[in-house]
């Protein structure tokens, strides 16, 4: 559904805010710029003896369920929002000109980063300037928050410098013109709820440009069709002798 996705594109908003990216900052979380986008981003600048902070922000699941048993036809909705947090080195490897970058070896440093990174990402959602769309799209509080140490597949002892925040979030209602005057175009095609987050992303970004082309593929509801006129007969009761039914018009009516 689109308010899932926008429902993430206003997390990535709240912690990588498209206004600092030409000043760099400062910035919402110890991740600085390296806030990915449903991936993480390739990394092809990190120093031999640096560690580095990354975010990467996905959507999973997500559920509708009615709110009425009668009545317009709204639901409940709620979206997986999934934070990865990891913090990664660079690692010379024999026989290769080039190094790997893989996640750092954990110690005390490394898991107080990942524990203030992810306090910032809380705060940034539910009280920092940076997150005012995201609340715009968001019920608070949060159903469910989770957080998890990641661990290597193979030999679950071995810790990862990495960790996995799950948040369950109520999504706002969002409604379609039941019948728009004219065909509709680019970010007119949105409901206005989602309409107005669009927006508020900025002409020039990347985030904008996800939501346009969304926006152009959505569907739209029939244009209206305009009435004119509109004319009733009344027929006389069964049983009733010489009487005519009744009739009636109206005309120009938008005019």
């Amino acid at each position: 559904m689109l308010a899932r996705e926008f429902l993430r594109l206003t997390a990535l908003e709240a912690l990588r805010p498209s206004a600092l990216l030409a000043s760099n900052g400062p910035w919402p979380t110890l991740a600085g710029s390296y806030v990915s986008d449903s991936r993480i981003d390739p990394i092809d600048d990190l120093n031999p003896e640096e560690k580095r902070p990354l975010i990467g922000v996905y959507t999973e699941g997500s559920t509708l369920s009615k709110i009425a048993q009668a009545g317009p036809q709204f639901y409940k909705g709620e979206v997986d929002l999934v934070f990865e947090l990891s913090v990664v080195a660079s690692y010379a490897v024999d026989g290769e000109a080039e190094p790997i970058i893989d996640y750092a070896d954990t110690d005390a440093a490394i898991e107080a980063t990942l524990g203030l990174i992810e306090e910032q990402i809380y705060h940034a959602l539910h009280f920092g300037p940076t997150g005012a769309l995201f609340r715009q799209m968001s019920k608070l509080p949060f159903d469910e928050w989770q957080s998890n140490v990641k661990h290597r597949s193979s030999e679950e002892s071995i810790r990862l410098a990495a960790r996995t925040l799950r948040a369950r979030i109520r999504v706002k209602e969002s409604c379609y013109d039941p019948a728009p005057v004219s065909a509709l175009t680019d970010l007119d095609r949105l409901p206005a709820s989602l309409k107005a987050i669009a927006l508020q992303l900025g002409e020039s970004t990347y985030l904008h440009e996800l939501a346009l082309g969304m926006a152009r593929m959505a569907p739209v509801m029939p244009t209206r069709v305009d009435l004119e006129s509109v004319g009733i007969t009344a027929a006389p009761q069964p049983g009733e002798a010489d009487t005519a039914p009744v009739q009636g018009s109206a005309d120009n009516l938008q005019g």
